[in-house]
């Protein structure tokens, strides 16, 4: 059960799938400001680590298996 609070509707700009999962890039703004490498953030109820941070936004990797489970398959 998520927790946590909702500070914004960020959007998935690019998905690049690749083998044992995918990239994601996620356009957001309001989160920016305290999130960096390493941190955990909610993804469609999916709990991600950051990865990189980008001038729109951050990037997180995907397993296949939280693809294949969760809306982010989609």
């Amino acid at each position: 059960m998520f927790t946590g609070i909702v500070e914004e509707v960020g959007e998935i700009v690019s998905v690049v799938a690749r083998e044992g999962g995918a990239d994601l890039e996620i356009q957001a703004r309001a989160v920016m400001a305290d999130l960096g490498p390493g941190a955990s953030i909610a993804v469609s109820g999916v709990c991600l680590t950051v990865v990189s941070i980008s001038s729109r936004g951050f990037a997180a990797n995907v397993s296949a298996e939280t693809r294949r489970c969760t809306t982010l398959g989609r």
